[in-house]
């Protein structure tokens, strides 16, 4: 994660300067003091203007500043003519080109991003959209249901042998060995009881394409993450979040700290869950994506759930939630 973050600051300082020197070196082809040279960019031929918006797209994802983007972007439009295109359209054509002919992910995730920034939709641009990772205000979920306490049955002690009355006359007396007082018999060792998995039928019932569950491969007496929670909140019940709640259980039932959680969306998101106080969640994640664009799952032998997204239908952008909880689990 840290190589990945320097590597971004890197890439942008070097985009930076290659950028600078670009527009510098066209502008300066031209010797003229009285020419205008904000709309230079637009005579650019062909590659050269493909390799500008590649390069303001990496700015962008480095800095997030999209009023800088559309600044850099509007020199490539010469004002006046009737050949302009939006930004936009511009970024969205270029990226689509970049997808068709697999130039790379990075740079197509990039260009994506960008075009889906100023407004280009699209359900082929949506998949290579990295969406930034933030740390959420606090979204008031669900109390789990605490587990239930096993019962266990008390073996009771065999009774010992009154000997304190005095026996009949014998005619030859013969001592009574004592019996020794036996033990008690030991208590065996309840095997956990699983926690009933909660799932909200809304999941398959309401939302199309419907979210599923798949069940690890895991065999017995082996150690899994087993998901025990899935609530959904509608656009009614968000309170405008769009976020997935993520929460890693120990076998007891107790929070589990720092454990990696993978969110899979074309590329993959890693997130570490960390319970801050006041919460009763691990990690989150941000969705920008419609139904069926993510897929969340524990490192590690793990359920799966997979299609979750914004909106009840695929294609819509309605803010929704969902809260997912996974427990470490021997396989029975």
């Amino acid at each position: 994660m840290t190589g990945n973050r320097w590597g971004k600051v890197w890439l942008g300082v070097l985009a930076g300067i290659v950028l600078g020197l670009f527009a510098g070196w066209w502008l300066g082809g031209d010797t003229q003091p009285a020419k205008d040279y904000t709309t230079a960019l637009t005579a650019l031929e062909e590659q050269r203007r493909e390799d500008y918006i590649v390069l303001v797209s990496a700015l962008y994802a480095l800095d997030g500043d999209l009023a800088r983007a559309e600044e850099r972007l509007a020199r490539l439009n010469e004002e006046g003519t009737a050949q302009q295109h939006c930004c936009a359209d511009l970024v969205a054509n270029l990226a689509l080109k970049y997808i068709e002919g697999d130039k790379g992910l990075e740079v197509t995730q990039d260009l994506a991003t960008l075009a889906y920034a100023l407004g280009a939709g699209g359900e082929v641009l949506l998949a290579y959209v990295v969406t930034p990772t933030h740390t959420p205000t606090s979204v008031p979920t669900a109390t789990d249901t605490s587990l239930p306490t096993p019962t266990f049955t008390e073996v009771p002690k065999p009774a010992t042998m009154d000997l304190t009355a005095t026996p009949a006359a014998l005619p030859t007396s013969t001592p009574i060995p004592v019996p020794p007082t036996p033990t008690s018999a030991p208590t065996p060792t309840p095997v956990p009881t699983l926690r009933p998995l909660r799932w909200d039928s809304r999941l398959d019932t309401w939302l199309y394409p419907p979210v599923r569950l798949e069940p690890a491969a895991a065999e017995p007496g082996q150690t899994y993450w087993r998901l025990v929670v899935a609530e959904w909140r509608s656009p009614d019940e968000s309170g405008g979040a769009h976020y997935i709640y993520i929460s890693t259980l120990d076998e007891a039932g107790n929070p589990l700290p720092g454990q990696r959680v993978f969110v899979d969306n074309g590329g993959r998101t890693i997130l570490v869950t960390e319970y801050k106080a006041g919460t009763d969640y691990g990690v989150t994640f941000p969705m920008y994506g419609t139904l069926g664009a993510y897929t969340c799952h524990v490192e590690g032998l793990s359920d799966r759930v997979v299609g979750l997204g914004l909106g009840t239908v695929k294609g819509g952008k309605d803010h929704t939630a969902f809260h997912l909880v996974f427990q470490r689990t021997v396989k029975q």
